[in-house]
Parts: structure tokens; sequence; C-alpha cells
């Protein structure tokens, strides 16, 4: 394998000559520039990423930290942001935050000691305060979905209260007034958020909560399923499901086919986090389309920006909606 020296020796330079072309550092003459790419050709010569990047202190790298490997969600997010670093030139590094402030820790100093350039965090467990100490000394990084008033101009936002508000406000509107829900994890915030949203339609219809008829769990299918069946074990009447994510939805429809509950006929079902799932199942399911996608391919734009890469200009909005996406799994009432 040709090395440095074999360079400097066919193009008849110093090494320091050939580092400075490789690095694209310091001043050399287009003469002598290609006396050296032409004995690279001839040697078939190939540059040790790892030296080129100490000595140009970039790797050519991005990290992304997501929450999970699992769910269609994040392979779409990931698949976006991996088509924004290819077009940067730019090797993405993925790790997974896991469900804990102490593994989103762990994977943020991973990708930080492994030199990235820049990063993209999709954080649920990590406060703002410590996210604000984070950007003291971190490469640049921008924030998916998620916004701390600090870090505003890095953060790429979607209102959860709203969208989940106008998503069971579908169902009050055809005149379901017993409306379950299959929500996340309330520890977390984004579940929280997507509750929220749930409560405030109830209320400005002036129709109790009623914690019977709300179950917790963590965005699974099997999490669906065993709230669906904790639900119908109550023997309280609902007409009407909301499942904060389609893998909840799926699971719910698991439940009712159990049990021999049709969908619309008996109970109406909509749900949050619309990927592919939600048309995949029969019938095809409402559902509130979360544009993750969108969000990730714009948060790649944005760190690019940040990191000054040509051809990135920074995006017009980085705050999202949601959009409704009507199907055939809900019933008027009335």
């Amino acid at each position: 394998m040709a090395t440095i020296k074999d360079v400097a020796e066919r193009a008849k330079v110093s090494r320091a000559t050939v580092s400075r072309v490789l690095n694209n550092t310091g001043q050399v003459t287009e003469t002598t520039r290609l006396r050296v790419e032409s004995a690279m050709d001839e040697l078939n010569y190939r540059p040790n990423p790892v030296a080129q990047s100490l000595a140009s202190n970039t790797s050519n790298t991005i990290g992304l930290m997501v929450s999970s490997f699992r769910g269609g969600l994040f392979g779409d997010l990931m698949a976006e942001v991996q088509q924004v670093a290819d077009s940067a030139g730019k090797v993405m590094i993925v790790t997974q935050g896991k469900h804990s402030a102490e593994s989103e820790r762990a994977a943020i100093d991973h990708l930080i000691n492994m030199r990235v350039d820049g990063l993209l965090l999709h954080v649920r467990y990590l406060s703002d305060d410590e996210l604000i100490t984070i950007a003291e000394t971190a490469p640049p990084f921008v924030l998916l979905d998620r916004y701390v008033d600090v870090l505003a101009d890095r953060c790429i936002t979607f209102d959860h209260i709203k969208a989940s508000d106008n998503t069971v406000e579908l169902l009050l509107k055809n005149g379901h007034t017993c409306v379950a829900c299959l929500a996340g994890k309330l520890a977390k915030s984004k579940a929280k958020e997507r509750f929220q949203g749930y409560a405030n339609a109830l209320n400005r219809h002036h129709i109790a909560l009623d914690m019977d008829l709300i179950t917790e769990g963590n965005y699974t299918r099997k999490a669906g399923y065993e709230g669906t069946r904790q639900l119908l074990s109550t023997d309280k009447p609902f007409t009407a499901v909301f499942a904060c994510s389609e893998e909840m939805a799926a699971g719910c429809m698991d439940a009712f086919r159990e049990n021999n509950i049709r969908v619309p006929e008996d109970v109406s079902l909509i749900s949050y986090d619309s990927v592919d799932l939600c048309t995949f199942l029969t019938p095809h399911v409402t559902a509130l389309h979360f544009p993750m996608t969108e969000m990730a391919r714009v948060a790649g734009e944005l760190l690019m920006n940040r990191l000054r890469e040509e051809g990135f200009s920074r995006p017009e909005s980085t705050h999202f909606e949601g959009e409704l996406r009507l199907r055939d799994s809900i019933r008027k009432l009335y």
C-alpha cells in the first residue's frame, strides 16, 4: 500500500507538500498540485481519513441520536438525515438514546468523543438546563422535536398539544362524547403534550375526564393491545378511541378483533403518528400525520447551515403543524 512518502518521492516534493495538497491547506502552486495528484493516481494512493481529520480538525461526520431504532417512524427519520448527509459529503453515525437521561447523555458523549462535526439530537429525557450546558462545549447541534427557549435558533418544533386537540375534536364533531385514550407514558414530555390536547378538547366540550377510559403505554402494538383490553375490562361505555401512536392503534384493532368489535360500526378509532401502518390496517385508520421525516430533513439542512456547508441556506420555517388524513375508521353518530 502506497504511503505519503512514496507519493512525495514520485512527485519529487516534500511530504509536507503532499500533506498540504491532501488537506487543502497552505500555499501550493497549481503545477505542484497537479504533479502530486498525478503521483497519487499512479500509485493508487488512498488517504487515511483519521489522519486527515486530525490535520484539518474536521471528521466529515455528523452524529444522529434517535430515541430508539424501533418503529418505521425512526427508520424514515434516519433515511432523511442520511440523504442530507450524503449531499454534504458527510458520513452519518447513529446512536440511540433509549429510555433515560443517563443513556441519552452517554450517547451524546459517545458522538462527541468520535469528533463528529455536528449533532442532530432527538432528545426526550435530558432537561433544558443540561442541553444549554452541552451547547457551551459541544459541536454545533440541532434539536429535533424539542424547544428550548435559549436554544431557539437550533430547534425544529411541532405543536403536539394543538395537533392532538384537533385530532380529538374530529371525533367530538362526529358526535362522540365518550372517547377513550391510549396514551403514551405520561412521564415523557411529548406524551404529556399529546394527552393535554386530548384533555383540552374534552374540556372545551364540557366533557369530564374519566380516568377509567385512559391507559398509558410505550407506543408499541403490544401496549395498544393491552391498553384496549384494559378499557374493555372496565365495562365503561365508549364509542371512540384516540390512540397516541399508530402502533398502539394497530394493537387496539387486534384487541377489537379478538372481541368481535367492529371498526367503525361498533367503535370509531383515530390515531396519531400516521406513517404507513394506518393505511395497512382494515379499515384504513384516520390519523393525524406527524411529519417527523419532513422535520428530520429540515433539521439536517439547518445543521449543515450551522456548519456553513455550501449549498445549505437556513430553512424558511422550523416549526411544523399536523395534518389530519381522513380514512375509514370513524362513524358519524349524529
